[in-house]
């Protein structure tokens, strides 16, 4: 498939299909972004004061989750989507908008139980809570996004669509509601360097000259992971 957005749709099929009898989740995100050198530019050519682009934006995902078999190492490989976001500057306003899909493989090490049993979900476990269900969170992905650039000068809208990799260190903690269902609340630092912008004179320079300006994305990140595992059922029986 060479169409990222398909390969992307199968992806999320194929995790749905097979997490019917499996452990699967759905995530919500919220991200403080900055984009280093792009928003430098943007400080530099707008009468504004400290202009960020995209500050802020908000995410979901899909994971499917397997682990270790003696170790609580717990692997849950995930489909992102980072929803659209706009901004608009003051200079000839300019609208700039940024979405984003891509893939994360997300490693959970529960370093204070690590040869803890993990045939049953965390919150079925007994023990101190806190060993049992603190773990940090490794996790590396890549990050298919798009930018576009438009103002009453352009036509068309200028677009630019890369891939970046992206690294990320957490920490999160397993709050158990049910045998069958787990919240979990974690805190992630991100960084992608190498994204690219094209063409970024239009935003204020006068004349406008061609212009490649390589950032790079550092995002703090918080999320909520909604945890399901209707395999416990078919295993072990409701309790």
């Amino acid at each position: 498939m060479n169409n990222p957005k398909s390969t992307i749709l199968f992806l999320i099929f194929f995790m749905i299909s097979s997490s019917i009898y499996s452990q699967f989740g759905a995530r919500v995100k919220y991200n403080l972004n900055t984009f280093s050198s792009f928003d430098e530019y943007i400080d530099q050519n707008t009468t504004g004061n400290n202009e960020k682009i995209f500050a802020s934006n908000t995410g979901i995902g899909l994971d499917y989750w397997f682990r270790l078999k003696n170790y609580r190492v717990e692997f849950l490989p995930e489909i992102h989507l980072g929803l659209k976001t706009s901004n608009t500057y003051d200079i000839r306003a300019t609208m700039t908008d940024f979405s984003s899909f891509g893939f994360n493989f997300n490693t959970q090490i529960y370093l204070f139980d690590l040869e803890g049993d993990c045939d049953c979900p965390t919150f079925s476990k007994q023990g101190p809570s806190l060993s049992k269900g603190l773990f940090f969170n490794f996790s590396p992905g890549v990050l298919y996004y798009t930018t576009a650039i438009s103002n009453a000068v352009i036509d068309p809208t200028i677009t630019n669509s890369e891939v970046a990799f992206k690294l990320g260190l957490g920490i999160g903690y397993d709050v158990g509601i049910s045998d069958l269902f787990t919240i979990t609340p974690m805190f992630n630092y991100n960084i992608a360097p190498g994204i690219q912008y094209d063409e970024l004179e239009i935003i204020g320079s006068t004349p406008p000259e061609p212009t490649v300006i390589d950032s790079g994305l550092n995002q703090l990140q918080f999320q909520i992971r909604f945890g399901f595992r209707p395999d416990y059922v078919k295993s072990y029986g409701r309790r």
